[in-house]
């Protein structure tokens, strides 16, 4: 399974919050052009119009004001899968929630499926979101001295909710390994959250208002079945030190995906030999203050 694994390194999020993150993500809207997310058809909608059943599997909450965004997205769909009905985002959902409804997606005899999962991941407060048997960091191995307990203590917190989730992933592609059909899974966050990264190492969480790199980079790794590979057999390892805003996502999911649409811009698709290199802005585009352009490395 390993080698239908790539991995990306220089991959951020436009936005360090999840509703304005996704609002870009999965529609046509980016920083330049935030408007478009209400004017254009989002990536739900296309994978209808392309034959696709589509599915929507969330582990986040759905009832809360702040998430009808969220919830609207998911009403593009075919079919729902509302896992977690708490009001506090400080609850005991797993993300292990998924699994299931995973499994009855994949048993669906659908053709085409297109499936999103929206994870909790690693939301604070870290230590609810996993399982006792997960509480593997401890102490203080790694960690810089200027650390003190309460620091120490969230970082592990969160360093064991990053394995957890490590778990939850993998055991997803796990899952679509074991149907032996031709797919795919993209793994991306929505965005990503400072954790004591950076000096001073005072910052816990995100705020838009005093950005840093740990608050936009993001994991993103693409899985391919072997009969997936074996029918369209595509190495992507040359692109993975591209610099890339998940602002142009949809563009590389058409790629990806083999769809073709007036409003496409390969240069703007990360597997694409054609692909420009683009600024990468974040920031509120609405806001008074400009946008700012954020550096990887």
């Amino acid at each position: 399974m390993k080698n239908q694994l790539t991995v990306f390194n220089q991959v951020v999020s436009p936005r360090p919050y999840t509703i304005e993150s996704l609002e870009q993500v999965l529609t046509f809207a980016d920083q330049q052009n935030p408007g478009f997310s209400l004017t254009k058809p989002s990536l739900m909608n296309i994978m209808k119009q392309a034959g696709y059943k589509t599915y929507w599997i969330t582990n986040q909450q759905t009832i809360t004001k702040r998430n009808t965004m969220l919830t609207t997205f998911s009403k593009h769909m075919d079919v729902q899968h509302y896992m977690n009905n708490s009001r506090a985002q400080n609850s005991r959902e797993y993300d292990e929630n998924v699994f299931a409804p995973f499994e009855e997606v994949l048993a669906d005899d659908a053709p085409r499926k297109f499936i999103v999962i929206h994870l909790l991941g690693t939301h604070m407060k870290y230590d609810y979101r996993y399982p006792p048997e997960f509480d593997r960091f401890n102490d203080r191995e790694g960690l810089l001295p200027v650390m003190d307990e309460d620091q120490v203590e969230v970082i592990n917190s969160y360093d064991n909710a990053v394995l957890y989730n490590d778990f939850v992933v993998s055991s997803l592609i796990e899952k679509l390994d074991a149907r032996n059909q031709r797919s795919l899974l993209l793994y991306f966050a929505d965005h990503g959250e400072d954790v004591y990264d950076t000096p001073p190492h005072k910052m816990l969480g995100r705020n838009e208002g005093s950005p840093t790199l740990a608050m936009y980079a993001v994991p993103f790794m693409l899985w391919t079945s072997p009969a997936w590979q074996a029918s369209t057999p595509r190495d992507f390892s040359a692109f993975t030190d591209r610099p890339y805003s998940l602002s142009h996502f949809i563009h590389t999911w058409a790629d990806l995906t083999g769809l073709s649409f007036n409003e496409w811009d390969k240069q703007k698709s990360l597997y694409n030999d054609a692909f420009v290199e683009h600024p990468l802005w974040v920031g509120n585009p609405e806001g008074k203050k400009p946008l700012i352009e954020i550096k990887i490395n």
